[in-house]
């Protein structure tokens, strides 16, 4: 008998076609694509990120999948708060392809108020919640110059450091949309400096007056051929002076008590980006090589050959558990340095967790770290904003646990100070934490970690561990 009424069933389903590109269609042709929302932006940047093209056919049992892919490619341009991608019944019984976006707020001039220190964990213990290093502004970006995603940005900024620095990114060049430019010119100083490293914490000078300034300008040159790969060169000056009293305090802050510092830089990256969201990632991997070159004649102050490598991998476990895992090496040459190039982990992204309040300095070091995650909720909630605003409607909000474990090494022939004990030794480190993901690709991170010396305690991240 039961048997008799699935029979039925499937009868009376037969009589009701399949939505188009489910797996009940072998093929699906997109007769046309259309666009909504894109007030300022051009639809050839949209166009430029899909896989397929207007007249092309693709596979209905896989067309949910080309479709999810070719919008994270979409979102990841950042250049929108909401990106949909479905198929829409067009004139003539063919099927179009409809792109809804929600474009974002482009002109931010936003008020700057951060810590001068590496983290908020260093600032808050070993810094004693100093106001005073505390750097406040503004800063004005366009982030959709002209509609073609070009980046205008300049910056204004007092405190602990002075900055000024004005800088313009072309994304493409090119009508096929593969080569851009960009240019940037930048100046700041400080009262006070990071002169020396003991007992792997950075020390500071304290005195008044000028400590050191900085300059740089440069431009570089990107080529992105296909979706995912990018190839892109640097070419910068640098011209760096520092205070008397801090070549004295460290006469290798410079090398051999200098007081000025005059070089260019040369680079090459190469970045495959295959992440589903760049700033959240839960599915796919990414992979960037790195090679540089300082001084670039005889008569500079600086002579260093760099080399990095970095890759990370995000795979989704089922039950919404996710893992992710981060490989991170570099190795410079040759070992003596001016004290501010001879840095490993503990600065920018190459941080090991549960030693956010150490620094560990050295010519080579590799960095292992590794995520299990289980999603809590996720969902977006539309917040009724008035005057049209719509940019700011959509608020996502996402929340994770998370267990991890890091293990890192930093080889260094030359030890400055000996007081320094954390290099040329295994270090490891893990915990439990928890993920907030926001509006406008905002990640704030709550851990608890416990590292090798028997070290504990709870840490704030803004940045991403993976």
């Amino acid at each position: 008998m039961p048997a008799f009424f699935i029979s039925i069933f499937s009868l009376l389903l037969s009589f009701f076609p399949a939505p188009p590109g489910t797996p009940a269609d072998p093929f699906v042709v997109i007769s046309n694509i259309r666009i909504e929302g894109a007030q300022k932006t051009q639809p050839r940047l949209i166009l430029r990120e899909l896989d397929f093209a207007q007249g092309d056919t693709l596979p209905g049992a896989e067309a949910k999948e080309i479709l999810l892919r070719n919008r994270n490619k979409i979102f990841n341009t950042n250049l929108f708060v909401t990106v949909d991608l479905s198929l829409e019944p067009g004139s003539g019984g063919q099927i179009d392809l409809l792109i809804r976006v929600t474009e974002r707020w482009y002109v931010f001039p936003m008020l700057i108020f951060e810590l001068a220190d590496r983290n908020f964990n260093e600032w808050w213990v070993d810094r004693n919640r100093d106001l005073r290093r505390t750097q406040y502004g503004v800063r004005v970006a366009h982030k959709n110059f002209r509609g073609r995603g070009e980046v205008l940005r300049a910056t204004a900024q007092f405190g602990f450091t002075k900055r000024f620095e004005l800088g313009y990114n072309i994304r493409y060049l090119d009508r096929a949309q593969k080569s851009g430019l960009g240019f940037v010119v930048s100046y700041s100083d400080n009262r006070s400096v990071a002169y020396k490293t003991e007992y792997n914490k950075l020390v500071y000078s304290d005195f008044d007056g000028l400590a050191r300034d900085r300059f740089y300008t440069g431009v570089s040159y990107s080529y992105r051929p296909h979706f995912y790969g990018t190839h892109r060169i640097d070419a910068r000056f640098h011209y760096n002076t520092i205070a008397d009293s801090i070549a004295r305090l460290n006469p290798d802050y410079f090398l051999n008590g200098r007081t000025t510092q005059r070089y260019a830089a040369l680079s090459y990256q190469y970045i495959w980006d295959r992440r589903d969201i760049a700033a959240y990632p839960l599915k796919g991997h990414f992979f960037l090589g790195e090679i540089s070159q300082s001084g670039l004649t005889r008569n500079e102050d600086v002579h260093q050959t760099t080399a990095g490598a970095y890759y990370s991998l995000y795979q989704p476990l089922g039950k919404k558990f996710y893992g992710s895992m981060g490989l991170r090496g570099r190795m410079i040459t040759p070992g003596r340095q001016p004290y501010p190039n001879y840095r490993a982990i503990g600065y920018g992204f190459d941080y090991l967790r549960g030693y956010e309040y150490n620094v560990v300095d050295g010519q080579h070091f590799a960095l292992a770290k590794f995520t299990l995650k289980r999603e809590l909720f996720s969902f977006e909630q539309h917040v009724p904003i008035p005057f049209g605003l719509t940019q700011f409607q959509t608020l996502p909000i996402a929340m994770y646990l998370t267990a991890y474990g890091d293990a890192g090494y930093v080889y260094s022939p030359i030890r400055y100070s000996e007081t320094n004990l954390l290099d040329n030794t295994l270090l490891y480190g893990g915990g439990l934490g928890v993920d907030i993901v926001t509006f406008y690709n905002l990640v704030f991170r709550i851990n608890y970690s416990i590292n090798r010396q028997g070290q504990r305690g709870f840490f704030f991240h803004f940045v991403q561990d993976i």
